[in-house]
């Protein structure tokens, strides 16, 4: 065991293979699904994420066919990812180096699944030895090392601007620095691509994140969820010691300073957040690095800390393991996993191709569906968003939706009122049904033109709409079998509370490419008071209600 004390090569080439393994028996988890579709359609910006993981996911599929190319370079920036950190902290003790970082979980979930915290670790990691050397000597060279490395993390995931806000805060006087402004000006213009797309398509993801998703009524479970969340990806076992550890390392420089910050910094934003909303586990990622090279510092000269650690990673280690092989293998009795992310997803496409045939497949209000369908069928699939949900790729910024025009189509939906009752691939209860001349329009869209933001309850209000056809295809109404209105939405939190018409006539027009048209539609309010969200959707008869308007938000008042 010689070579595990004193090279790392032999640790680096073990991780690889096994996630290369991992990645290629594994099914797709679902957003991973999502970033697959997206690879098939690149871009500057999607609708929830930057660009960076829809590339490489990209670039491996382009090498490697099913879920080991879509894992690909994930599983390699993984590698370089404990490479860079090796560097970083620089371990004498290798033993205990990789059995700190071996025993966290989020590592082994990083080592192989395409996401964007992944890639975003990958540029922090990177960034970190780079502004090691930067704080420690002023050069211009190295400052344009970490602008480009800056707009990595840009390009990530925009969690990496917390990640550099902490890094910053104790070295603030690098602003007297002239190389330093390298570092912004340079990032930014790297990073304006991105920036423009946001613009040509009205700021998709920040109105995403900021307004239309929603906000969730707050419940004080959500701060056990966050702090359970933290042990599960510093842990399982050693995520107390690891993170005491950390706590209790001082600083021995600046660049040390920078890094207890920036652990503490992180961890406590979205503690602070989790008293406010839902957080997510994984949002942290980038803590960990800094909790890595601090607490290894610290337990490194510590004999009963390194016993400790010996003693709690092989158990960490090998229930991780477990884990990972229940990725690959289903043995757990049938019925006891709720949330089957990686499993039967092949039979489930299999049995709804059998039902669609040649038909292209409706889902609704989801981007899994239809990415886990397209992934495994190969066939095409699509979704339609409508009454709460905040929209995503397919009928905002696709142009499938236009091709579906008129066409036969299979819908599959738990809520369909008129469905056909099935269980596809014995994991998802839902239901499914035929449809001739399916029309849907949320490629267009319906912006008020004088919006208000508090009315009195049971109110009904004439407001001025612009309906904008921004596509470069015609849509003739008048083609529809059905009957198009325009209908006024109402929503407390994601529920509607009110969906009433809000004009009498029916939409039979021809609308041009670049065409608008302006109508008066009423606002209905609803009878309470409270916080509401409101828009304007069009009503496809018999079908579905779209999203065609962004959400506003209302106040109802308490009549005089």
């Amino acid at each position: 065991m010689r070579w595990a004390k004193e090279s790392p090569w032999p640790w680096l080439l073990a991780w690889t293979l096994l996630n290369l393994v991992q990645a290629g028996f594994t099914e797709l988890f679902h957003d991973e699904a999502h970033y697959w579709m997206f690879s098939q359609h690149l871009a500057w910006g999607y609708w929830d994420h930057p660009p960076a993981t829809p590339f490489l996911v990209w670039l491996g599929a382009s090498v490697f066919p099913g879920e080991l190319g879509v894992r690909f370079f994930i599983v390699l920036a993984s590698t370089a990812t404990v490479w860079f950190l090796y560097k970083l902290v620089r371990p004498k003790n290798l033993p205990l180096f990789f059995s700190l970082l071996f025993s966290m979980l989020l590592i082994h979930i990083g080592g192989f699944m395409a996401a964007p915290d992944i890639t975003l670790v990958f540029f922090a990691a990177a960034f970190l030895p780079v502004l090691r050397s930067y704080l420690e000597t002023d050069s211009v060279k190295t400052a344009i090392l970490l602008a480009v490395l800056t707009a990595g993390l840009a390009y990530s995931k925009y969690h990496g601007a917390i990640f550099l806000l902490f890094l910053f805060l104790p070295n603030w006087k690098l602003v007297k620095r002239k190389s330093f402004w390298l570092v912004p000006v340079l990032a930014l213009v790297l990073f304006l691509p991105h920036l423009y797309w946001q613009y040509a398509h009205d700021f998709p993801t920040f109105r995403y994140h900021l307004i239309d998703r929603g906000a969730e009524a707050y419940e004080w479970r959500f701060l056990g969820d966050y702090l359970g969340g933290q042990l599960l990806v510093f842990g399982p076992l050693v995520a107390i010691p690891v993170l005491i550890a950390g706590f209790r390392r001082m600083p021995e420089d600046a660049f040390e300073r920078s890094l207890k910050w920036c652990m503490i910094g992180v961890l406590g934003f979205f503690l602070y957040r989790g008293f406010q909303e839902r957080t997510e586990a994984n949002w942290t990622a980038t803590a960990l690095l800094p909790a890595v090279y601090l607490s290894y510092h610290f337990i490194k000269s510590r004999p009963s800390w390194k016993k400790w650690i010996y003693g709690l990673s092989i158990p960490s280690i090998v229930l991780i393991l477990l884990v990972r092989l229940y990725f690959m293998w289903d043995f757990l009795p049938e019925g006891t996993n709720p949330r089957n992310e990686f499993h039967n997803w092949d039979v489930w496409a299999e049995d709804i191709s059998a039902k669609a045939d040649s038909l292209p497949v409706i889902f609704y209000n989801s981007y899994r569906g239809p990415s886990k369908y397209q992934f495994y069928s190969g066939k095409k699939a699509y979704t339609v968003n409508n009454w709460s949900h905040s929209g995503n790729q397919y009928d905002l910024l696709w142009e499938e939706e236009e091709a579906l025009q008129g066409k036969r189509v299979m819908r599959v939906s738990e809520y369909l009122s008129d469905g056909t009752p099935f269980s596809p691939g014995g994991i998802q209860d839902s239901k499914y049904g035929y449809t001739d001349d399916f029309r849907s329009y949320n490629r267009l869209k319906i912006k008020i033109l004088n919006p208000v933001d508090s009315l009195y309850t049971d109110d009904r209000v004439p407001m001025e709409i612009l309906l904008i056809n921004p596509t470069d295809k015609a849509v003739d109404f008048s083609e529809s079998s059905r009957e198009i209105k325009v209908y006024s939405h109402v929503y407390e939190g994601d529920r509607v509370e009110k969906a009433v018409p809000a004009m009498k006539e029916a939409l039979n027009m021809v609308l041009e490419p670049g065409d608008t048209l302006k109508f008066q539609a009423d606002l209905f309010v609803p009878e309470k008071p409270g916080h509401f969200r409101y828009r304007f959707a069009i009503h496809v008869g018999n079908l579905h209600n779209g999203r065609q308007a962004n959400f506003q938000e209302l106040v109802v008042l308490p009549p005089n």
